[in-house]
């Protein structure tokens, strides 16, 4: 039997070693999962990285643009609120129709 492959997986903010059978450019097998399926390196839900420290630094990256796209939509959302609050009604609201 070969020597595992460490690998470090982010997945849901945290970061967890993972031994894999093999690992390519696109995919990795973990030793854990029981089918013996591969799992892509890279996709919407996890990555792996060769190191604790390009893990982390990917966890980083995304949180600085949660963040930044974060603080874009409260500005958006500021000046929707200051735009809404300084509306005045049209004129013709203003006219009472004779009773």
């Amino acid at each position: 039997m070969s020597t595992p492959i460490m690998m470090w997986r982010l997945k849901w903010g945290e970061i967890k070693r993972v031994e894999c059978k093999k690992v390519t450019a696109c995919y990795v097998w973990p030793v854990d999962d029981r089918w013996g399926r591969r799992e892509a390196r890279l996709s919407d839900w996890h990555s792996y990285h060769e190191s604790w420290a390009d893990a982390h630094a990917a966890l980083l990256a995304k949180a600085e643009r949660e963040l930044a796209d974060i603080r874009r939509r409260l500005e958006r959302a500021q000046g929707d609120y200051g735009r809404i609050k300084g509306m005045k009604p049209p004129a013709e609201a203003e006219v009472q129709p004779d009773a």
